[in-house]
């Protein structure tokens, strides 16, 4: 196991989710390298860091209205309004619609159907349309 796919898996088993042979191939690395075990155990501090953190709620205090004010108001709205018409232009111009299938798809007439070789005295579906003889 390289360095590289060490630090990877450490990632993984600090997640709870490195396989039992991925954990004994991690555990065989860093008992040889020590640059490993160091940057894994930064790792393992930085994510029981991160675990026991207090978990802090984002707050929204935009109103509707200072919603609509903010995106319609301003060179950036006037960009975002820009690229919605010119991707409606392009759709429009160019047909590109979800859903459509711009494919051709051949004329019934023009398929050919080859007769199949039954064995003598079976009918196929195809006898009861094949004009008469």
């Amino acid at each position: 196991m390289t360095c590289d796919e060490a630090r990877a898996s450490a990632s993984l088993a600090l997640d709870g989710e490195l396989d039992e042979l991925g954990s004994r191939q991690l555990r065989g690395h860093l008992a040889s390298c020590r640059d490993c075990r160091g940057a894994v155990g930064k790792m393992r501090l930085a994510s029981e860091l991160l675990r026991s953190a207090p978990r802090a709620r984002f707050r929204c205090e935009l109103g509707r209205g200072q919603l609509v004010r903010a995106c319609s108001s301003g060179m950036g709205g006037r960009i975002w309004a820009g690229a919605a018409m010119t991707l409606v232009a392009l759709v429009l111009a160019t047909g590109a619609l979800p859903g459509r299938d711009d494919t051709a798809a051949p004329s019934p007439r023009a398929a050919v159907v080859a007769p199949l070789a039954l064995p003598i005295g079976q009918r196929s579906a195809m006898d009861d349309f094949a004009p008469p003889s």
